[in-house]
């Protein structure tokens, strides 16, 4: 995370800013007292940054369970240090009366969220929002997908805030496109790198520098361009084009005028056509007087009335007309959707190695991912044995994601033993380590065999060492 190599420290640095945006709006929107939005910011940043870098050091030197257990004891050591400190800091330092305040204090919900549970809950977001941290996956599509989110959150919770609060949260929605465009930009970079094979380079200052003035620049002229966006501005915009309109309007009347006086015939035809037809269709018209009998040899089609077959005509000509108008309509809407289509094929981007397998959209993925969910369920139950096989098939995932990275991206169709060589090539002298963690996931994945306790710990140690490797081999 922080301490990995430039680019990668620099992405997570801009997504923990992005995210203090809509975490202070929800501060200010949760907090008890009235506080200024920016200092909010401040806070929620230089807290989720010293959680981001506190666990990150933990995770360097404690093994899983260790790390679990220490990462838990630190949460609540720090929620009790916050509330003494911040909410109780008066008395002795061994003075335990503060702890029974704290507990009646947090009955009191007269004045809104009481201020104990409100630090202890934001805490504990901050904990929780670092922790995840360690686990992302900072790709270009995995980015975008933050971005969204947090601009979300950023226009719901600004929204109130700044409805209920009377804390208008406009500076920090550019502050947060600002870091969403940066964050973006440098992920892309990343990307790029990779599928050059070349992600071991540290990202240079300098193309560093020129994303940031382009972001600013960008941001900037928006800004500008939001000033005059007004109803004034709109008007006074529009006006500047009324010479323009004393010329164009003359020339749009005649050519109106054109085109009644071209389609004139064609309606003339069909108010004839209705009229005719509504006209048979009168219940209130004067009946028809009986044909006179047939004489003897005398044609009987000509004793039947012919208004039948006009109208019968009338309906099959207009009938005809419109499906030739629906049939145009139709094809020129299947002509517009392939060239769409064939425009989306020409800018296609893979977005990550199981991209073929789980479909292109998010719903294809929640999908796939809720089946893959059900079988696993349906071979384990719930219990260990499920938490244990979804951790190796994580463990397998990160292991291919990182050979994406690399350029040797797993085939859809490729088994995990055949991809085995290409893995060997990429961890070299790791061989035995990449075969028990490729057979434990074949063992899940593709059949009904749990992984214990002691095999589960060994991956994970396993998976450690790799994954150390990677990071090694990035900053070289």
């Amino acid at each position: 995370m922080l301490l990995s190599n430039r680019r990668i420290a620099i992405l997570h640095v801009f997504i923990a800013a992005m995210q203090a945006c809509w975490l202070a709006a929800l501060f200010v929107l949760l907090w008890p007292q009235p506080v200024s939005l920016w200092n909010a910011y401040l806070l929620m940043l230089g807290a989720l940054l010293g959680w981001m870098l506190f666990l990150e050091l933990l995770s360097r030197v404690a093994d899983t369970p260790r790390y679990d257990a220490l990462a838990l004891v630190s949460l609540a050591a720090v929620s009790v240090a916050l509330v003494r400190l911040a909410l109780y800091g008066g008395g002795r330092p061994w003075d335990l009366g503060w702890i029974g305040a704290a507990l009646r204090d947090t009955a009191n919900w007269e004045g809104g969220l009481p201020p104990v549970i409100a630090m202890i809950g934001f805490n504990a977001l901050l904990w929780q929002r670092a922790s995840s941290a360690t686990s992302r996956d900072l790709n270009f599509f995995s980015v975008g997908v933050t971005f969204r989110a947090g601009l979300l959150l950023l226009l719901l919770f600004g929204a109130l805030a700044s409805g209920l609060r009377g804390a208008p949260a406009l500076g920090l929605l550019w502050l947060y496109l600002a870091l969403g465009l940066a964050a973006v930009a440098v992920s892309r970079i990343s990307e790029k790198a990779s599928e050059a094979q070349s992600v071991g380079r540290l990202l240079p200052a300098r193309r560093l520098i020129q994303t940031l003035l382009a972001v600013g620049a960008a941001i900037g002229v928006s800004w500008l361009v939001s000033l005059a966006y007004t109803e004034a501005g709109i008007r006074g915009f529009f006006r500047l084009f009324d010479p323009l309109w004393q010329v164009v309007r003359p020339l749009l009347i005649a050519l109106v005028v054109f085109l009644g006086q071209l389609a004139e015939p064609l309606l003339l035809w069909l108010e004839r056509v209705v009229t005719n037809m509504l006209r048979r269709g009168d219940p209130t018209a004067a009946p028809v007087a009986p044909a006179p009998p047939a004489q003897q040899g005398q044609n009987l089609l000509e004793s039947l009335p012919r208004w039948p077959f006009d109208l019968a005509r009338d309906a099959i000509v207009l009938i005809l007309i419109v499906t030739a108008a629906l049939g145009l309509l139709i094809f020129l809407l299947l002509y517009l959707d392939r060239v769409r289509k064939a425009g989306q094929r020409s800018e296609d981007e893979e977005e990550g190695l199981e991209g073929a397998a789980f479909g292109g959209g998010l719903l294809a993925r929640a999908l796939d991912g809720l089946r893959n969910a059900g079988r696993l369920i349906g071979r384990f139950g719930f219990g260990r044995d499920l938490l244990a096989a979804i951790s190796v098939q994580n463990i397998y995932a990160n292991l291919c994601r990182i050979g994406r990275q690399r350029g040797r991206a797993r085939l859809p169709s490729q088994p995990p033993d055949a991809y085995l060589p290409v893995l060997a090539q990429i961890f070299p002298g790791e061989d035995e380590r990449l075969r028990r963690i490729t057979f434990a996931y074949m063992r899940v994945h593709y059949g009904a065999h749990p992984v214990s306790e002691e095999e589960l710990a060994q991956l994970r140690g396993d998976y450690r060492v790799l994954l150390r490797q990677a990071e090694d081999g990035e900053q070289d």
